[in-house]
């Protein structure tokens, strides 16, 4: 899915997690402007904490044994720049899933509702012995469903590959 500013309401709405933070000094560049590998921080972290917040347990061992999972690809579109001292909020939600793999979304947004940018991230399930993708956990699969509701679609392998 791409963003583009007309559909922007209809998007937004089926966010259902958000992680609020703030412009730090160190990710600014001489401007004072984020830089751009930053935002792919802010993701990272909304990812991390959307699924604690629906319900997997984050500690050392979760993506090294229980969940091990490899970032595939990145994609991110900037509209408007986050400036040092801006508070801004990471909208995250899994848009699909496949047999092993699954795609975040997530909208950066200042908090006077201003979008700075929006970024897709597709990750998949390994062995953590072979390296090699195997089937998502059926827990974690439960969970995302449960909380994305009809909002979560399932792509079957005939249409893409993994």
């Amino acid at each position: 899915m791409q963003l583009n500013l007309l559909s922007v309401e209809e998007i937004l709405g089926k966010f259902k997690h958000t992680f609020s933070d703030s412009v730090r000094f160190h990710q600014v560049d001489s401007f004072g402007i984020v830089h751009n590998i930053q935002y792919f921080y802010f993701l990272e972290v909304a990812h991390t904490e959307y699924l604690a917040n629906i319900g997997v347990e984050i500690n050392p061992n979760t993506f090294k044994h229980f969940l091990p999972l490899m970032t595939v690809h990145n994609q991110i579109d900037y509209f408007n720049p986050l400036r040092l001292g801006d508070s801004f909020e990471v909208l995250t939600r899994i848009s699909w899933y496949k047999n092993s793999s699954f795609e975040f979304q997530s909208v950066v947004r200042k908090n006077s509702g201003e979008i700075s940018a929006f970024g897709r991230t597709v990750l998949v399930h390994l062995n953590n012995l072979t390296f090699e993708p195997e089937s998502l956990p059926k827990r974690i699969l439960e969970l995302v469903r449960n909380f994305e509701g009809e909002d979560v679609e399932q792509v079957s392998e005939l249409n893409g590959s993994e």
